[in-house]
């Protein structure tokens, strides 16, 4: 799988011949993604790309962990708690410059079952996940922090079965599981209809987190999709970096008028796995709210940052056995603060 990935991706990341200049070349990998195609589809993305003689060469995977581990892209969108764990495992160096999407991977069952948290879910039954890492770091320090339970893949005090998002909503209705961790916009029917309903008072873990952490600082944290580069490529292209979340914050500004992002999910009901018109007016009508995953800037600040390496802290309290633990004393992945433009 790596190795046909690199083939699609080309070369290293460096400059490509254009109409006349060599362009600096990214290449990107993300999960499908509603305000890329958005941009697009609009011309956004080939403007950009004109006007900081920069061009994208992008991947989608739902694994981008995998595939940065795999020693391809330039640029990945990763978990805050993916990290570390990258880089403990593989001695990747990375920097992390700019944020996209919070953590919203809630707790799932079917309405029958009357499970309000995974205490009420009987130990060692099966749970459908999404992969060992990702959301399920995240979930790891939660079932910790919250109940004593240890949670993860190939061990732990329940049996943690990984199978695709979008596959995982037909295993808990099937009864494969008895709880299960999936996007929102994979179940959104049958969260609809009332078949699948969300643990955890219905809080994602953007959301959720602050029952269980001292971060108090007024902002959304745990986040899905950070934007993380190698440390050879920022290195070597800051300029490109910032050129980047230039691109991405236009994106973010687009997304953030209602009318705007009512139009990108009925213009591209397949990232939101909708079809009917009353699936799209309900993830319509769930995004438009406290729900919204989506950030409101792409740029971070130091005191964000502060905020946000504190979820490392709890994955040092899991179980050593667990393939997201992090040593006491790891050594920080390293962060940089890239200025907005002025306007």
């Amino acid at each position: 799988m790596l190795a046909l990935v690199a083939a699609a991706c080309g070369s290293d990341g460096g400059e490509a011949e254009g109409d006349g200049d060599a362009r600096t070349v990214i290449r990107f990998a993300f999960a499908p993604d509603p305000v890329w195609d958005y941009m697009n589809d609009n011309g956004l993305i080939v403007a950009w790309e004109e006007e900081f003689n920069t061009r994208v060469v992008t991947s989608s995977t739902w694994d981008e962990f995998t595939f940065f581990a795999g020693g391809h892209g330039d640029i990945v969108s990763m978990g805050t708690q993916e990290i570390p764990v990258l880089e403990q495992e593989t001695e990747i160096e990375t920097v992390t410059f700019g944020k996209y999407n919070f953590q919203r991977s809630p707790m799932m069952t079917r309405a029958d079952t009357g499970y309000t948290t995974l205490e009420d879910v009987p130990p060692g039954s099966p749970i459908c996940v999404s992969s060992p890492v990702s959301n399920t770091q995240y979930w790891s320090v939660a079932m910790n922090e919250l109940h004593g339970i240890d949670y993860r893949v190939g061990g732990g005090d329940y049996e943690l079965i990984v199978n695709d998002h979008f596959v995982n909503p037909q295993n808990l209705l099937n009864g494969d599981c008895e709880a299960a961790v999936i996007i929102p916009e994979a179940a959104a029917p049958y969260l609809r209809t009332g078949e699948l309903v969300l643990m955890y008072d219905g809080l994602m873990p953007f959301q959720q987190y602050t029952q269980f952490s001292t971060v108090d600082d007024g902002e959304n944290h745990v986040m899905s999709n950070l934007f993380t580069a190698t440390e050879e490529f920022y290195d070597a292209n800051p300029e490109a970096a910032a050129a980047f979340l230039v691109l991405w914050q236009r994106g973010i500004d687009a997304w953030s008028d209602p009318a705007i992002q009512a139009e990108i999910i009925e213009t591209y009901p397949q990232h939101f796995s909708v079809e009917e018109p009353e699936d799209v007016a309900f993830i319509q009508e769930f995004m438009s709210g406290d729900g919204d995953w989506f950030v409101d800037s792409v740029y971070l600040t130091e005191e964000w940052v502060e905020s946000e390496r504190a979820i490392w802290d709890f994955m040092t309290e899991l179980n050593p056995e667990n393939q997201n633990y992090l040593e006491p004393g790891f050594e920080q992945p390293r962060f940089e603060i890239v200025e907005a433009p002025s306007s």
